[in-house]
């Protein structure tokens, strides 16, 4: 979140402070529709994709979009200092190239990067190990802060009414949770070092709670079945189960298709769900399309990553348990009408979604830690027993690679957006390389 924008700047762009015919000149000269629009693209500080927009980061942005490598140099205003007085930063240029995700394991792997963590999995670490003293670079595994490094989204606002209803049966997401083996997941993909778990909160969090993060998430294909059963959805001739209105239980899982990790995992997923009288097929998209099709109602499942702060406070918000957003691939619809104040979406319908939004709101009017921390176990038990989203595995190793120079970076840290913003918790103002 930024909270500052430069008037003497920005105010170019303003209906409020630029003559209106120069004003149309730059909106018809940029592409586009309005000033607003026009505005909102040149002060875009979040993506940093604009030279000319100043900044109080430690590096400046030198490169305009379309480009294959972007460039930042050390900002000469920059705010902050050493203990010594020095101005920070130390490293006087950041460059940062764009290429494949399926290219980077490599890339690092032979020494072309200085700073890599993003699309490194864990998978690759042999190969990182194996090449560290020919290529001068050192391999950290960190540990990742999201309630599931991987979870299954299925969606209560999807158009098509009958899965929309079985989605929003308790019954029938327990069920699949319960016919998903993290066991072996655990063992085949990560190799048993990750945690089996719901999406939950982590042992790291101080209002971790063991029932919580363990809710459904044992593998136990009996009872799946129970829950199936007791639902009325029987199995055909092929062992697959129907849906009321004579379809086969067909789910469609769709993801952004940027990691095989997904692959795998669903593969072995594919075949428990199978044992429970339920089909999975997989459908790779782009990152863009998938997030659309969600919004729109389009698809029935999803793969994304878990509660983003699986490392919590009673202070930090629990709004990531409530319908507060559109980005909320469960329901998606429901956030969007709390984002719009009701002008977009759909109100939620459900007794325990509600309970969950008005949980939300005695948590903000809450004035001391101890109200907090009971609305805080009090939304994690709701939302992890409903089994909005099916967690997988959490905590996975995620490999840092680092060139054997830059120094001030910790052996040991979280991965992780919220909190840590990936290196940002750790001041990449302070890194510096030794000298050759």
């Amino acid at each position: 979140m930024y909270i500052y924008a430069p008037k003497h700047y920005l105010q170019q762009f303003h209906g409020k402070y630029q003559d209106p015919d120069k004003l149309a000149v730059l909106v018809k000269e940029n592409k586009r529709r309005n000033w607003a629009s026009l505005h909102n693209r040149k002060d875009n500080a979040y993506k940093n994709d604009n030279p000319d927009l100043p900044t109080l980061q430690p590096w400046v942005a030198q490169t305009a979009p379309p480009a294959e490598r972007f460039i930042f140099k050390r900002n000469p205003f920059y705010h902050r200092v050493d203990a010594n007085g020095v101005q920070l930063p130390y490293i006087d240029q950041v460059n940062m190239d764009i290429v494949s995700g399926k290219l980077i394991p490599a890339k690092a792997g032979s020494g072309e990067v200085d700073l890599q963590g993003r699309y490194l999995q864990f998978k690759n670490t042999p190969f990182l190990k194996e090449n560290e003293e020919r290529y001068g670079y050192t391999t950290r595994l960190w540990r990742t802060g999201k309630g599931s490094h991987m979870a299954l989204y299925p969606n209560l606002n999807t158009n098509d009414p009958e899965w929309r209803k079985l989605f929003r049966e308790k019954e029938f997401r327990q069920a699949l949770s319960l016919a998903t083996d993290r066991g072996e997941i655990n063992e085949v993909v990560y190799f048993g070092v990750a945690l089996p778990q719901g999406n939950a909160l982590l042992p790291g969090s101080p209002l971790y709670n063991e029932k919580a993060a363990m809710a459904y998430a044992e593998f136990d294909l009996k009872k799946a079945n129970k829950l199936l059963d007791k639902l009325g959805l029987k199995r055909g001739s092929n062992g697959i189960r129907m849906l009321p209105d004579g379809r086969k239980l067909e789910i469609i899982v769709e993801s952004a298709g940027e990691s095989t990790e997904e692959t795998d995992v669903l593969e072995l997923i594919k075949q428990t769900w199978f044992k429970a009288g339920i089909a999975l097929f997989t459908k790779p998209l782009q990152r863009d399309v998938l997030r659309n099709r969600v919004f729109t109602g389009d698809t029935q499942m999803s793969i994304w990553f878990g509660l983003e702060n699986g490392l919590a406070n009673a202070l930090m918000s629990p709004e990531e348990l409530a319908p507060t957003s559109q980005q909320q691939l469960q329901w998606p619809k429901w956030g969007q009408y709390v984002e719009t104040k009701g002008n977009a979406g759909e109100i939620a319908d459900m007794p325990v979604p509600l309970q969950l939004s008005g949980l939300y709101k005695q948590w903000r009017n809450a004035v001391n830690e101890e109200s907090k921390t009971k609305i805080w176990n009090h939304m994690q038990d709701l939302y992890t027993s409903e089994v909005y989203v099916i967690g997988l595995v959490a905590g996975v190793l995620q490999p840092v690679v680092t060139n054997a120079r830059l120094q001030n970076i910790p052996d040991e840290g979280y991965y992780n957006w919220d909190p840590g913003a990936h290196f940002g918790c750790y001041r990449p103002d302070t890194f510096w390389l030794a000298s050759k």
